[in-house]
C-alpha cells in the first residue's frame, strides 16, 4: 500500500495497482508499506481518505492468467511449484497455510496447470485455467485461504480478494450472497475507487475529492506515463472467452459486476 498524510492506497492485484502506486509516489510525499495488504488500525487516523482500484472481472481473469503465462505472480508460482519444495511458501507469514499447501502438493495436478499457462495466445489454455480456478477441486492449490472460506461457494477469486483487502472485518461467516452485500456495505472502508478502465480520470478525480490539488504538469504525468507490470497478452478479451466462460465469470463475480456496473464481453 501507499501511505501519505492525506491518503492511503490499497493495492488489489491486477487492477493497475502497481502503476497507481508509482504515480502517487511521484506526486505525493509518502511511503510504500508492503503491497497487497490491508490497512492497519493506526492508519484510520488523521482523517485520511482510502483509495482502492478495481477492474472488469472478465479482463481481470485474463490479466491474471496472462501474467502467469509470463511465469510471474503468486498463483503461478504456487500451482506450478515442484512437489515437496519448501521454498517460497511464506512460512513466516502464515505457517499453517504453508504447511497445508505443502501437503496439498502431493495431490496437485501441476502438469495441467503448466499446460494451461503454456501459451498466452491459446484461448483454450485460458479456458481450462479459468475452469480450474472456479472448480473447488483445485481451490486449495493456490492457497490464500480461498479453499476453506464458505464465501467461495458463491463468490469468485476477485470478490474474495476484494473483501479481504477492502473490508475491515473477517468474512468467513458469510453464507449467502445477500449477506455478502450487507457485510460489504457495512465494512468496506474505501472512500474512492479507481477503475482500471478509466484509471487516469478516476485517479485525478479521487485526488481532487481528497483535497489534493495537482498541477497541469502533474496531470500530464498521470495521463502520459507508461503502464507498469503488464503482461505479454496482445489479443482482445473477447478472443479468450466463449459463452460458457462468460457466464461462469458472470455468476461467480456477480457482486463486483453489480456494484460497479460492468458489462460482459461478446463471445
Amino acid at each position: 500500500m501507499f501511505v501519505s498524510e492525506k491518503i492511503v492506497f490499497i493495492q488489489l492485484q491486477k487492477t493497475g495497482c502497481t502503476h497507481i502506486a508509482k504515480l502517487l509516489s511521484n506526486l505525493l510525499e509518502g511511503r510504500h508499506i508492503g503491497k497487497h495488504n490491508r490497512a492497519t488500525p493506526e492508519l484510520f487516523t488523521n482523517q485520511r481518505s482510502f483509495l482502492g482500484s478495481i477492474r472488469d472481472p472478465w479482463e481481470w481473469y485474463v490479466s491474471l492468467w496472462a501474467y502467469g503465462c509470463d511465469k510471474k505472480g503468486r498463483i503461478y508460482q504456487r500451482v506450478t511449484k515442484r512437489k515437496g519444495d519448501l521454498r517460497g511458501r511464506e512460512w513466516s507469514n502464515n505457517p499453517l497455510d504453508a504447511a497445508y499447501s505443502l501437503l496439498n502438493d502431493f495431490s496437485r495436478n501441476t502438469d495441467r496447470w503448466k499446460r494451461s499457462y503454456s501459451d498466452v495466445n491459446d484461448a483454450s489454455g485460458f479456458r481450462d485455467w479459468l475452469y480450474m480456478i472456479h472448480d473447488k477441486s483445485y481451490w486449495n492449490d493456490f492457497g490464500e485461504g480461498y479453499g476453506s472460506c464458505p464465501t467461495t461457494k458463491f463468490a469468485g477469486l476477485l470478490t474474495y480478494r476484494y473483501l479481504k483487502l477492502f473490508c475491515r472485518d473477517n468474512f468467513n461467516h458469510i453464507l449467502s450472497f445477500s449477506d455478502l452485500k450487507e457485510f460489504e456495505k457495512s465494512n468496506c472502508y474505501i472512500d474512492h475507487f479507481i477503475r482500471n478502465e478509466n484509471l487516469e480520470e478516476d485517479l485525478v478525480r479521487a485526488l481532487n475529492l481528497c483535497g489534493i490539488n495537482i498541477s497541469e504538469t502533474q496531470k500530464n504525468t498521470i495521463y502520459y506515463s507508461s503502464k507498469t507490470n503488464t503482461s505479454s497478452k496482445k489479443n482482445k478479451i473477447s478472443y479468450y472467452y466463449d459463452n460458457e466462460m462468460i457466464n461462469l465469470v458472470n455468476d461467480r463475480e456477480r457482486f463486483i459486476i453489480d456494484k460497479f456496473v460492468y458489462t460482459s464481453p461478446t463471445a
